[in-house]
């Protein structure tokens, strides 16, 4: 009986799909969306760039999430529900697709005769997509009947994916099965902010983030210095933080001797409920937009999450890398599209917490060595104006 649903479920999607194709687009109109409802990522600098400069294009917001839809059209953005006849209207007649994970980021049932424009949301570090060949993950991507009807969105290949350079490229060529060509070396959106002088941040802000956002950036400037721990999401949801043996309350007591403090931020599909109460340590809801947040900190902890790539795009920062259970990860879960041993050599990079609290404690005496590969994969020296590059290719494809 659930086989016949899924089944017939299946069969009326693509049955919409196919007469979706009968609604002449709009080049003119372009339709966004991110992950999980959100206003967020590399979606959310594209839009924000052509809402403010370019009143020839009509961007749009579809959302699952309401409230924000609600929250958006307050600052006279044009956002809509995605299941609004309004939002379904759009989804109709946008000629472009921006989005960062997914089609269902934007809605899965009318893209037919659109151009689908994945934005990605990370140079990735570990094999992704098609490219993944063991555990959970990889029933996802065996290109059998079931995981094709089950997992429908991972099989919508884009009509153009966002990269940050020719290695990038390659991988996204194979995790996603696409011509090279169709992989567009055009640095992400997302990392302009990071990019522009401290006072252009201070307006953006200022323009365009929440109090929470606001408030959050006025903490941080009570402290001397100021540590991101951002470790990338496990494939099996384990709780990692207690694998990592990670002592807060002896961390709190270290940063507080320092004048420092420490955020944390997990990724959004990370399910851990982090119930923490220390004075020199912050929780980032997971749902929160790090990137206007960067730039106000001065040193990285990750683990083996694509972020370093970002974040190595700042001047006068530093990167403690944190991969503690890399080896289990790999034998279990994932391979890396690189040597992951040979990268972190040129990172201060520890394997057990006791190591990096004394990192911590001694930060001024280490430093983080030049990273042949890590500049071989961001190409840092080409990646600004990505929003005008990607603006300007797609113009072109249409005439405009």
């Amino acid at each position: 009986m659930f086989k016949i649903k899924i089944l017939t479920f299946f069969a009326i999607h693509k049955i919409i799909l196919l007469l979706s194709y009968l609604f002449p687009r709009n080049k003119n109109i372009w339709v966004f969306g991110s992950f999980n409802g959100c206003f967020n990522d590399n979606s959310k600098y594209l839009f924000l760039d052509i809402y403010e400069n370019h009143q020839e294009i009509t961007p749009v917001w579809i959302s699952e999430n309401k409230k924000l839809v609600s929250d958006l059209r307050k600052k006279k953005i044009k956002a809509y529900y995605k299941w609004s006849l309004v939002g379904i209207y759009f989804c109709l007649r946008g000629k472009v697709y921006f989005y960062n994970a997914y089609i269902t980021d934007i809605n899965n049932y009318f893209y037919a005769g659109a151009i689908r424009f994945n934005l990605w949301h990370g140079t990735p570090m570990k094999k992704i997509e098609f490219d993944i060949k063991k555990g959970k993950l990889a029933t996802v991507f065996n290109n059998s009947l079931r995981a094709k009807i089950i997992n429908d969105k991972h099989y919508i290949k884009p009509s153009y994916i966002l990269s940050m350079s020719k290695k990038v490229s390659s991988w996204f060529s194979s995790a996603f099965k696409l011509d090279i060509c169709k992989c567009l070396e055009f640095g992400y959106p997302r990392n302009d902010l990071l990019l522009y002088p401290l006072h252009q941040v201070c307006k953006f802000i200022d323009t365009y983030e929440d109090k929470y956002i606001k408030n959050f950036i006025n903490t941080l400037k009570e402290y001397k210095r100021v540590y991101i721990y951002m470790p990338t999401w496990r494939d099996d949801n384990s709780d990692f933080i207690q694998d990592s043996d990670m002592n807060f309350e002896v961390l709190n007591t270290v940063l507080k001797e320092e004048s420092s403090v420490l955020i944390l931020k997990l990724h959004t599909n990370t399910k851990l409920n982090l119930k923490i109460n220390y004075e020199n340590l912050l929780i980032l809801k997971s749902s929160v937009d790090v990137y206007p947040i960067l730039p106000f900190t001065n040193i990285l902890i990750t683990d083996y999450s694509s972020i370093i790539f970002d974040y190595k795009l700042m001047n006068n920062k530093k990167v403690i890398l944190f991969p503690f259970d890399i080896n289990s990860y790999i034998s279990k879960y994932r391979e890396m599209y690189f040597d992951y041993d040979k990268f972190s050599r040129s990172e201060i990079t520890v394997y057990n917490f006791n190591d990096l609290l004394n990192v911590v404690k001694n930060i001024d005496k280490f430093v983080n060595e030049e990273n042949t590969l890590l500049n071989e994969i961001i190409q840092a020296h080409d990646l600004r104006q990505s929003n005008y590059k990607i603006i300007k290719f797609v113009k072109s494809k249409l005439g405009i």
